[in-house]
């Protein structure tokens, strides 16, 4: 009776937690939504509506404006390949993202996002060009507190939460990170390197 009790009083008093499970829906037009709990989900889309296992850590939003401290970083890579960049996401988890200079936008799991803390429920719906050429994605447009590449950081920025299924990344890295940086790229010596602007 007595664990009963203590557990009922444990769905009383932390309800944030137990809405904090991301989990996965489609709407009408067939846009792929993720939502912090069931019932954040428009009540029609509940029933097709996808736990995906992970928590969100609760984290405190900070201002929209981005804040940047570059103070440069060299990160080597295999020439002919895709130039991989570990990134530290809310200085608690770590992406291997792929640099891309032609991306507009971030592009990181939501799986990751998640395990960051990233607030989903203060994000919106976009939809950005993909890839391939004519193709667009639907993903979700939510902040994070921090991105950082070795003594690179960029925070208070957006990023968008997309899964690419793809299995040797988790991710792109894109402008709205690399342009706070003068980025020049040595393919030859399998080098990048981000200078403060």
């Amino acid at each position: 009776m007595r664990t009963v009790l203590v557990a009922a009083v444990l769905v009383v008093a932390l309800p944030g937690a137990l809405r904090a499970e991301i989990v996965r829906w489609t709407d009408e037009r067939g846009i792929t939504h993720y939502s912090e709990g069931l019932d954040s989900v428009p009540e029609r889309y509940r029933a097709g509506a996808e736990p995906l296992g992970i928590h969100n850590r609760p984290t405190v939003p900070g201002a929209d404006r981005p804040v940047i401290r570059p103070e440069g970083e060299i990160i080597r890579f295999t020439p002919g390949r895709h130039i991989y960049i570990d990134v530290r996401i809310n200085d608690s988890v770590s992406a291997r993202l792929v640099l891309d200079t032609g991306a507009g936008q971030t592009m990181i799991s939501p799986h990751i996002l998640a395990a960051a803390g990233v607030p989903f429920g203060q994000g919106r719906a976009v939809r950005r060009r993909g890839i391939a050429d004519g193709v667009y994605v639907d993903a979700i447009r939510v902040p994070v507190q921090s991105l950082t590449v070795g003594n690179a950081r960029v925070e208070r920025m957006a990023v968008n939460a997309y899964d690419m299924g793809a299995r040797d990344m988790e991710g792109l890295l894109g402008q709205d990170f690399l342009g706070h940086f003068n980025v020049s790229i040595d393919p030859a010596l399998g080098i990048v390197t981000l200078k403060p602007r």
